[in-house]
């Protein structure tokens, strides 16, 4: 997603490195006595390091909102400017690595709130039940007795736990598309302020 931002951090490191670094030789040609400049050199080389790097992040994140310079210039932080490509790559790279259907649908059923799914699980397998025998419930328990009624629906939920890994793997697709997570993100993070991007 900062590919650019770091490719300019990096070549900006060249630029400034080499504008402050003529500026230090031009000290210490003319200006600084020739004893000191080796005591000198290590620490106007960290103070050149951390300008440079000071600017060029202040560049990429500064300023916030865009400002008018001179009336003609508008300038607004390079990260910041990318907002909506940034937005996008962000968007499809989240979706692609992490909120996907195969990881959303595992998460669900390995982690740490597992049991309360399979709680979710069997709660809908035994709906499900009921409504497919409605109206005929009474004479059902009469056929088969109270005591294997409850093993069927047992069976029926415990058939739904085992089962839902199967099952899901067909639904991947349509979860994705039903979702719509990349697009959801993309233009919620788009439509920021560049203060909370």
């Amino acid at each position: 997603v900062g590919k650019k931002e770091l490719k300019f951090i990096e070549k900006s490191g060249g630029y400034f490195g080499f504008l402050f670094g003529t500026i230090q030789t031009i000290l210490f040609a003319f200006a600084i006595p020739s004893p000191y400049s080796d005591y000198l050199l290590p620490p106007l080389g960290f103070l050149v390091g951390f300008i440079t790097n000071y600017i060029a992040l202040w560049m990429i994140f500064k300023p916030v909102e865009p400002r008018k310079l001179f009336g003609r210039f508008t300038i607004h932080g390079l990260f910041l400017k990318r907002q909506q490509q940034a937005s996008a790559q962000f968007a499809s790279k989240m979706v692609a690595s992490v909120l996907h259907s195969e990881r959303i649908w595992w998460y669900m059923m390995n982690g740490p709130k597992s049991a309360a799914f399979e709680d979710l699980l069997r709660k809908h397998a035994d709906d499900f039940t009921e409504r497919m025998i409605g109206y005929t419930k009474p004479l059902v328990l009469s056929y088969m007795g109270v005591e294997n009624f409850n093993k069927m629906r047992n069976r029926v939920q415990d058939m739904t736990v085992n089962e839902i890994e199967n099952i899901v793997q067909y639904m991947h697709d349509y979860t994705n598309e039903a979702l719509d997570l990349e697009n959801e993100i993309r233009t919620k993070m788009q439509a920021l302020p560049s203060r909370e991007f």
